[in-house]
């Protein structure tokens, strides 16, 4: 297989170049002339070089299973960036967040699938071991470390979870956005902050990859669950190749290959779902909104 595995396009991070830079993972051999090429985009969970390892096997798994079509899955380095590829409506296939579930919604893309176990889908508050706070209220004139804006379990949840608990989340903390839920733990213990806001997903794998970093830190804080990450198509997409996908990813659990790849790339297993499974999102930021800060879906 000959693979497109690096940096392409404009790599300036300025605000005319957000949604420009992208990272790819697929197979780049010639094309057959029935044969049409989409991409595959997934929030930035990880790095783009950790993202290729954890998924790819995963889109090389789909695409065998595709006769007609193949999938090339794209990284992008920040969430800003992600919203932007989505608003732009560049990528063909999309795995965002719930929050972006609602603006992919706005944007010509619809639910086919989702990620399973909603349990996952909290936010988790980590700090260190060696420090002393104890109760939300002791994180006021901390820094606290966040993936981004529009994080919405890893860091609007557990936004909200502080506003709820006596912590005015603009004037008691400062935030630093570090563009993923990697660099936002990471952020933690190299001292950069006294808190960090992620999701149980990269905690564990922080947790298996790095055993050094993570002894450092305990979790303080969880928030409740909303519906996992979707999987959404563009209406571009011939729906019969967006159901294909979906149907394909969902029948991967229960197929001992396609469990074992599920397992290393983290999502353990998908499910079906369609727009109106993200309703309890849309009543969630609206209460967001009432509570901590205005949100507007663009």
């Amino acid at each position: 297989m000959s693979l497109l595995f690096g940096l392409v396009g404009c790599s300036e991070q300025s605000s005319s170049s957000i949604g420009k830079t992208q990272w790819a993972y697929g197979d780049q051999s010639p094309l057959d002339g029935e044969t049409k090429t989409y991409t595959f985009a997934i929030h930035p969970l990880y790095s783009p070089a950790r993202l290729f390892e954890a998924f790819g096997p995963v889109i090389d798994y789909l695409n065998a299973r595709l006769p007609n079509a193949r999938l090339v899955l794209e990284a992008t380095r920040n969430y800003p960036e992600y919203d932007q590829k989505i608003i732009a409506g560049r990528p063909d296939f999309i795995v965002p967040n719930p929050f972006q579930t609602l603006i992919g919604l706005r944007h010509g893309y619809h639910v086919y699938a989702k990620v399973a176990n909603d349990e996952d889908f909290r936010g988790i508050i980590l700090v260190r071991k060696d420090g002393r706070i104890r109760t939300p209220k002791d994180l006021k004139g901390k820094v606290i470390a966040a993936p981004g804006k529009t994080a919405l379990a890893a860091t609007m949840m557990p936004k909200y979870f502080l506003a709820t608990h006596g912590v005015d989340v603009h004037k008691d903390v400062r935030y630093l956005y570090t563009g993923t839920q990697e660099s936002t733990i990471l952020s933690l213990t190299l001292g950069k902050a006294q808190a960090a806001t992620t999701w149980p997903v990269p905690w564990r794998l922080i947790q298996v990859q790095r055993p050094e970093l993570a002894k450092q830190i305990r979790l303080a804080w969880q928030t409740d669950t909303l519906p996992n990450n979707s999987v959404m198509a563009h209406e571009r997409v011939p729906r019969a190749l967006a159901r294909q996908v979906a149907d394909l990813l969902v029948a991967m659990k229960d197929d001992p290959q396609g469990r074992r790849l599920l397992e290393q790339s983290t999502f353990t297993a998908f499910e079906a779902a369609n727009n109106a499974t993200y309703d309890p999102v849309r009543m969630f930021i609206e209460r967001y909104s009432k509570l901590v800060e205005p949100v507007e879906i663009p």
